[in-house]
């Protein structure tokens, strides 16, 4: 039989420009300088996603990232936070994913008893 050859499709939107590419990598080497593992997913609109646990994903569109803090706002909604640099955000995003990872996740999957 003979092998198929399949197209990657092209992202339909705009590819990240390489600032982007940039800080994505330079938010995840200073993550990773802080023994947190990430993982960089480019998005179809030009910006690029930092996922790092279940619940903190950082996006970055070249000049700002920002992210949902694990914490609520004073008013009890969803806060959230941005910063310019990717040190800044790597430090501010070391606290909230120690602060989740100190939180015990559902059990998923789990046998019924």
């Amino acid at each position: 039989m003979p092998a198929l050859h399949v197209e990657a499709a092209p992202l339909a939107g705009r590819r990240p420009t390489a600032a982007v590419r940039q800080i994505a990598g330079d938010l995840q080497t200073f993550l990773a300088r802080r023994n947190i593992p990430t993982y960089i997913y480019f998005l179809e609109d030009g910006q690029a996603a930092v996922s790092l646990w279940q619940g903190l994903l950082a996006v970055v569109d070249g000049r700002v990232i920002w992210w949902t803090s694990p914490y609520p706002s004073h008013r009890g909604g969803v806060l959230r936070t941005f910063a310019f640099s990717p040190v800044t955000a790597a430090a501010r995003l070391a606290e909230h994913y120690t602060a989740l990872r100190a939180r015990t996740l559902p059990v998923l999957f789990a046998h019924p008893e």
